[in-house]
């Protein structure tokens, strides 16, 4: 399937990688079929965009590379919805929202998306953690993640003294 993206212009998206939403995203419920695209220069941030409103493309995140000691705790009932309690076949991606000034993005570590990769179904639960916020700020440890990525290419191919 082509797609027109208003982000990312013409993509090509394979129709086995739609993710369906039964009943769309909170506040977004008209839109149920989504596509992860993965951008280069934003990776590790990727994005979420609809298959049926091509101005419509959320950025999200693994939220580990943001929060390592991430938790998703989540009724039963919101596994049995997509269709899985099977960890290996779950995903777990969280909005973020990206302002003009960068430094102030943030990540929505309240409200993560699980999807079953397996059977390509997605839900948005809201999770009751108190040590969670709606707005984390995501800027110091996405800048740590590039620093970290950026020694490892720099390490690739290196040679130690004396070899």
């Amino acid at each position: 399937m082509n797609l027109n993206s208003s982000r990312f212009g013409e993509i090509e998206i394979n129709d086995d990688s739609i993710i369906t939403f039964p009943g769309g995203l909170p506040g977004l419920e008209e839109f149920e079929r989504y596509a992860i695209i993965r951008c280069e220069p934003t990776e590790p941030i990727q994005w979420l965009q609809s298959v049926d409103d091509m101005d419509l493309a959320l950025p999200v995140i693994n939220p580990f590379i943001i929060h390592p000691g991430y938790e998703v705790e989540v009724e039963d009932s919101e596994l049995e919805f997509i269709k899985s309690t099977n960890e290996e076949d779950l995903i777990v991606l969280n909005v973020m929202v990206l302002p003009d000034k960068l430094s102030d993005m943030t990540v929505n570590l309240l409200a993560p998306i699980l999807i079953n990769i397996k059977d390509m179904i997605g839900t948005q639960v809201m999770m009751d953690h108190k040590s969670f916020s709606i707005a984390y700020p995501a800027f110091e440890a996405l800048a740590k993640f590039y620093e970290e990525e950026s020694k490892e290419a720099d390490d690739a191919g290196s040679v130690e003294k004396g070899q």
